[in-house]
């Protein structure tokens, strides 16, 4: 009987050692890897290209710091800008699309004006 019992136990012991990286994978997989997009808007307060970085103020004085990529597009109209163009922009409102990320907010798009 008791060679039974201490077959179960350990039997029961492995089973739930094996069990434990398959709950671990599936949490682990359950991790978002990445957010939806988000839109905002606001006034261009800083523009820093060599940081590639656009600080926008919310409508109730909130800063946001943008991050700015080689794939972000920037647009005033049907005009297409680069990022250091914004520096002739100071205080204009700006739509912004962007994803939130563990670097930062990244924008994929800026639209000087609503």
């Amino acid at each position: 009987m008791k060679k039974l019992t201490i077959s179960a136990l350990c039997g029961a012991v492995f089973a739930v050692l094996l069990a434990i990286p398959a709950v671990a994978a599936a949490k682990a997989s359950a991790i978002r890897k990445s957010w939806p997009p988000e839109t905002m808007s606001g006034k261009i307060a800083t523009v820093e290209p060599d940081r590639k970085l656009l600080v926008i103020k919310s409508p109730d004085g909130v800063p946001f710091d943008m991050v700015i990529t080689p794939k972000t597009r920037i647009k005033s109209g049907n005009q297409t800008l680069a990022l250091k163009d914004l520096m002739q922009y100071p205080s204009k409102d700006v739509s912004v699309k962007f994803v939130p990320e563990r670097r930062g907010d990244v924008a994929q798009s800026i639209r000087i004006g609503r």
